[in-house]
């Protein structure tokens, strides 16, 4: 059986550490690298229930996107290391590495929305240009693609989007990518959980904005690690239990 350094190995050589933002705590984030790996367990959060899983599937590695420490150890987190120690799970994450990597999760969700030409800014988020659409029709082709149903809008409806810049997760929070869109003539901001602020500058500055979720836009880590991992393809499991845990209520 490979170790689990074996596999983390594989992920660093696409995602180095060494290219994670300074607030992240990517990495092994539970577990010992010396320890042998009984299955392998995809998916993009850590909580009861993919351990759960793990522990049904025998998977003795749970790799995914978010980190199971992130921040001050709180009860909640506290009890989520407890019942991986409690089933043998070793917990790593591959989070804003990934995200900032090249071919990882901003670059491939460029390329689902059909993003040309494009650049990095500011070492995650990604600029590009699209066949020129009004900004409710990308929105809907957004919400396609992304197969999220809760995809909310700011701007004119009408107005033709051109060029796009794209941050997965959380991405539509960050005021320096709207100020970044202000200056470099982007035309609509593609990310996740904006806030009110946010969405007040976007009008004032007459740009637009899509909103989607933070799940739906980033459980592409796993067509990722998959990927990455092919080589140990037998000993892979897609996470079921993984799911949005927002419902929409219509």
């Amino acid at each position: 059986m490979p170790k689990v350094r074996d596999i983390t190995q594989i992920i660093e050589k696409y995602a180095s550490l060494s290219s994670m933002l300074e607030f992240d705590s990517a990495g092994l984030n539970f577990g010992d690298e010396r320890n042998e790996v009984s299955g392998i367990l995809l998916a993009q959060n850590v909580t009861y229930a993919t351990l759960e899983e793990c522990k049904e599937l025998n998977c003795s590695l749970l790799v995914t996107h978010h980190p199971a420490v992130f921040g001050e150890i709180d009860e909640y987190t506290q009890s989520v290391l407890d019942r991986a120690k409690e089933y043998g799970v070793d917990l790593y994450s591959c989070h804003t590495n990934l995200d900032c990597s090249a071919g990882g999760l901003n670059d491939y969700v460029a390329n689902l929305l059909g993003m040309r030409e494009v650049k990095v800014i500011d070492g995650c988020a990604r600029e590009g240009i699209i066949d020129e659409l009004d900004l409710l029709s990308f929105a809907k082709k957004v919400a396609y693609v992304l197969d999220d149903n809760n995809v909310k809008i700011v701007g004119d409806t009408n107005k033709k989007i051109k060029k796009v810049a794209l941050c997965t997760g959380a991405g539509a929070r960050d005021e320096e990518l709207v100020e970044y869109a202000k200056k470099n003539a982007i035309d609509c901001i593609v990310g996740g959980e904006s806030k009110l602020s946010i969405t007040l500058r976007v009008v004032d500055y007459s740009l637009s904005l899509i909103d989607v979720g933070h799940y739906d836009s980033e459980i592409f880590c796993i067509n990722i690690f998959k990927e990455w991992l092919k080589d140990y393809a037998s000993l892979l499991h897609i996470s079921k239990a993984d799911v949005n845990p927002y419902k929409n209520i219509k």
